[in-house]
This record gives C-alpha cells, sequence and structure tokens, in this order.
C-alpha cells in the first residue's frame, strides 16, 4: 500500500475517531471524552519528544516529565470548574520545577543540571501546556463546534498543503523543512480559509460573523503551519526524520498534532481577544 493511500485510509480514521470523542461529549454534554484524550495524547507526545531529544545527548527526567505535563494539563482543565484554582494554576510550575532540581541533586548530582531541567520543562511547556487550551475552548460558548472547525482547519490546511505541495511544489519553504513548498504553504492557508467559511455556514456550527472568521481562519491556518515547521525544526536538530514510527505512513502522534499545539492556543486568545 502506498503511503499517501495509508495516510488517508488512518487519517480518516482518526478524524473519526475524534469527531465520536466530540459527539460523545456532546450527547452526554461533558468534557470528559476530549480531556481524557488531550491527557493521553500529551503524556504519549511527550514521551515521544523525550525520547527524540536523548539522540542528542539530553537526559530528560521522562516520569517526572510526564507526571508533571499530567498536572499542568489537569490544572488548566479544572481551573475551569473552580474560581479559586486560577491563581494557583498561574504558578504550577514552581512546584514542578523544584522538584525537578531535587531529583537531579539527588540522583545525578550537578552535571548538566540546567540542560536537564530546561529540556524536560520545555517538552511539558511545548506539548502538555499548549494543548490544555482545547479545555477552556471545548468551555466557551458553543464550544465543541469551536474545537471540531479549529481542528479541521488547522488538518484540513495540512492535508490541502501536502497534497497541493506534492503534485504542483516548485519553491522550498524552508531549509530546515526540505519536502514543504511555498505552493503547499499557500494552498493550506487557502484551504483552511475555505473550510473556516464553509464549516461557518453549516446549521449549528456557525461561530463567528463572516468578516471575523475570514481573519480568524487565516490566522488559525498559518500557525498551524508554524506547528508543522516547529517541529521540523526540533527534529532537524535531533537529527530523526519522525517523532517516532508508531504510525505507519505518519511516524509519530507528535508528527500528527505538532501542528495543533500551536493553533489551539493561538485560537484560544484570538477569541478572548475579540470577546467570544
Amino acid at each position: 500500500m502506498s503511503v499517501l493511500k495509508t495516510r488517508i485510509i488512518l487519517g480518516t480514521a482518526m478524524l473519526l475517531g475524534f469527531c465520536g470523542i466530540v459527539l460523545f461529549d456532546y450527547t452526554f454534554d461533558s468534557d470528559k471524552g476530549l480531556g481524557l484524550v488531550g491527557l493521553l495524547a500529551g503524556g504519549l507526545c511527550l514521551f515521544e519528544f523525550y525520547n527524540i531529544v536523548e539522540k542528542k545527548g539530553f537526559v530528560p527526567f521522562k516520569v517526572s516529565g510526564i507526571i508533571g505535563g499530567v498536572i499542568v494539563f489537569l490544572g488548566l482543565w479544572l481551573s475551569i470548574y473552580h474560581e479559586g484554582l486560577k491563581p494557583i494554576y498561574t504558578c504550577i510550575f514552581f512546584p514542578i520545577i523544584f522538584w525537578l532540581f531535587c531529583a537531579q541533586a539527588l540522583k545525578r548530582g550537578i552535571d548538566d543540571t540546567i540542560k536537564n531541567i530546561s529540556v524536560t520543562v520545555f517538552g511539558i511547556i511545548y506539548i502538555c501546556f499548549f494543548l490544555s487550551f482545547i479545555m477552556p475552548i471545548r468551555h466557551m460558548s458553543n464550544g465543541l463546534s469551536v474545537v471540531l472547525i479549529v481542528l479541521l482547519i488547522t488538518k484540513g490546511g495540512d492535508i490541502g498543503g501536502y497534497l497541493f505541495g506534492r503534485k504542483f511544489g516548485r519553491h522550498k519553504f524552508s531549509s530546515f523543512s526540505p519536502n514543504k513548498t511555498i505552493e503547499g504553504a499557500l494552498f493550506a492557508l487557502f484551504s483552511s480559509l475555505m473550510i473556516a467559511i464553509g464549516l461557518n455556514t453549516l446549521p449549528g456550527m456557525k461561530i463567528l460573523p463572516f468578516y471575523i472568521i475570514v481573519p480568524f481562519g487565516l490566522i488559525v491556518g498559518a500557525s498551524g503551519i508554524c506547528g508543522d515547521l516547529i517541529e521540523s525544526i526540533i527534529k532537524r536538530d535531533m537529527d530523526v526524520k519522525d517523532s517516532s514510527s508508531a504510525i505507519p505512513a505518519f511516524g509519530g502522534l507528535l508528527d500528527i498534532l505538532d501542528s495543533l499545539l500551536i493553533s489551539i492556543p493561538v485560537a484560544y486568545y484570538f477569541l478572548v481577544i475579540i470577546g467570544y
């Protein structure tokens, strides 16, 4: 089976699975499905991230980092329900970093302290913290529709850019991501915009007036492209092609979610800024 065919089959299956989670939460007026999937995805992506940085000599605190990532995600999730947790959540990285310093001192001594702790905390921020913004989006007005639209804008643009770039791409987009082209990136933006406008016209899916959904689609689509490029920079620095080989034709889970790690918080702050 060709790589493209495998990508289409598995990509469709994953999209349908996610839509099933959204349908579950919609049916039961819940956020448990989305939250549990987010926790699992964040933990697995963080595990992949720690594995690839080890290839360049970093020695992250894997177990502590994954537990810290779960705590960060859970913290933002729970702070939605309890007002008193919000000021506590702003300090959530203090105990995590303090614990990592203790673990370093007790287990490894002082060598490479900054290096080991920095890469551990970076992974938590880059993956679990950024991903956790999906939970406050869920609790916005018509939140499940917003979540689904952000997902489809991001991944739809990603897919459109990939297919168009394979066929018509001629000019390289960047030196650190040689398979991406300017033509593909422009078509990705166009795809994101069309998906945003199209979904926003469907009954029950309209979240913004036309004059706002246009910049929303472009900004979320562009941030998805940036998310993809950020992971490409990380992988190129670590001299790896994929974050893992867990998912045929895709690589690892981090390779699938990389664009969403940036587009989700960007979408959240865009909506907050416009007073959604």
